[in-house]
C-alpha cells in the first residue's frame, strides 16, 4: 500500500512537471504578409495575437476572419505536435512505476 502511495505521488509530481514544460512550449504562426500573427503555448492558451491595422476595415472582415481561423488552427496543430513528445516522455516514465493501465 505504501509503495502504491509513493507511486501515485511520483505520478502527480511528473504531471506537474509536464504541465510546466508544456507551458513553456510555444508555437507562433504568421501569415505570408506578416500582418497577422498568433502565439499559443502547450497548454492550449493563446499568449498573443497581433493584427495589422490594415485589416481593420469592414470590407476585409470576412478575409480577416478566415485568415485568423487558419492561423489559430495551424498554431494549435503545431503546439500539439510539440507537446506530444513531452507527454510521450512522461508516459514512458509512468510505465516504470508499474501502475495498472500503464
Amino acid at each position: 500500500m505504501l509503495n502504491q502511495m509513493k507511486q501515485i505521488y511520483e505520478m502527480q509530481k511528473k504531471a506537474k512537471e509536464l504541465q510546466k514544460q508544456l507551458q513553456a512550449v510555444k508555437a507562433e504562426q504568421t501569415n505570408s504578409s506578416r500582418s497577422l500573427s498568433i502565439t499559443v503555448n502547450g497548454i492550449q492558451k493563446v499568449e498573443s495575437l497581433r493584427i495589422d491595422p490594415l485589416w481593420l476595415t469592414p470590407e476585409k472582415n470576412a478575409a480577416l476572419e478566415a485568415a485568423l481561423t487558419q492561423l489559430i488552427n495551424d498554431a494549435f496543430e503545431e503546439v500539439q505536435k510539440r507537446s506530444a513528445s513531452q507527454a510521450a516522455s512522461l508516459m514512458k516514465d509512468l510505465k516504470g512505476l508499474n501502475l495498472p493501465g500503464f
